[in-house]
């Protein structure tokens, strides 16, 4: 039955707290080698993305980045500060990613878009290996565009790294045109719909899931908080079950295959959703499970 294949901070006060909070977090989380997760937030400017939209999300985010601290600095959890635009240009990012790699501790990277895997690809392919990159996202991602623009992550990511493969879950028939399963299907990748992507066929999902996951060395895992949530549906979409994406969360932590989780959302009312927060839970009673992908 499947398928195949508000502003800134206003007051120079707010600012230089938050700049000495940036540099505690750089100074002390990426040291510990203990910890299963390295919580990471990342703003990216990627057209036609318009210059407020960027900046609301990027105040969302650093929002997000202090927020993670004061709720996860007691917990078994590294954290470390937000970065910006600059930082992906100038391989600061990447030099993090790096880093937590090295120590196997999984980055988690709360992002306002799916193309900030593409700087992270270059870290996590450093080998050979087949990696396995699974979206759970009402759209594909699939966009061919000459340069990297907002939903053309996956065709960017799958063209370029040949040893690559897709699965994509949750996608809307009603949203996706017909030549872009076509698409899909030439590049090898394989799909769910948002309607086989249920709690009553979850034994067919994890059977699925599963057999991608046997077929990848690593495994790359987006989720697209913009798909779960009821509000942000704003195109009559069905919102994905979160049971449904915290059954695969798990699947995915406990193969140990898993090298970096992108949780994607670009203002407040994904960010501080329940529904981001149920993920975020889950990945902490998922600690032990939680082995870096070598």
């Amino acid at each position: 039955m499947f398928c195949r294949q508000r502003e800134r901070f206003h007051q120079k006060g707010n600012a230089v707290m938050l700049g000495f909070f940036k540099r505690y977090q750089k100074n002390h989380t990426v040291q510990h080698h203990h910890y299963p997760y390295s919580f990471i937030t990342v703003s990216e400017y990627i057209k036609p993305m318009t210059l407020v939209e960027f900046e609301s999300a990027q105040q969302s985010l650093e929002n997000a980045s202090e927020w993670l601290y004061q709720s996860h600095q007691k917990r078994n959890i590294a954290l470390c500060s937000h970065f910006s635009h600059h930082d992906i240009e100038n391989g600061h990012y990447q030099e993090t990613l790096s880093q937590m790699v090295s120590r196997h501790a999984i980055p988690v990277v709360l992002t306002n878009c799916h193309e900030t895997l593409l700087s992270a690809l270059p870290v996590v392919l450093a080998g050979h290996e087949e990696v396995g990159l699974m979206n759970i996202n009402h759209n594909m991602g699939l966009k061919s565009t000459l340069d990297v623009k907002l939903g053309s992550a996956y065709h960017f990511a799958l063209t370029r790294y040949p040893n690559s493969r897709a699965f994509f879950v949750g996608v809307s028939q009603e949203s996706t045109a017909n030549e872009l399963f076509e698409y899909a299907e030439d590049l090898g990748s394989n799909w769910l719909t948002e309607k086989e992507f249920s709690f009553r066929h979850r034994y067919d999902v994890k059977e699925q899931i599963g057999n991608f996951i046997d077929h990848c060395d690593k495994l790359v895992l987006s989720i697209d908080l913009a798909s779960l949530v009821t509000k942000a549906n704003i195109d009559n979409h069905h919102t994905l079950d979160i049971q449904m994406v915290l059954r695969t969360l798990r699947q995915c932590i406990v193969s140990g295959k898993v090298s970096l989780i992108q949780l994607i959302g670009s203002r407040d009312g994904l960010i501080f959703s329940r529904e981001c927060k149920a993920i975020l839970e889950e990945l902490e009673q998922l600690t032990e499970f939680a082995h870096h992908a070598a």
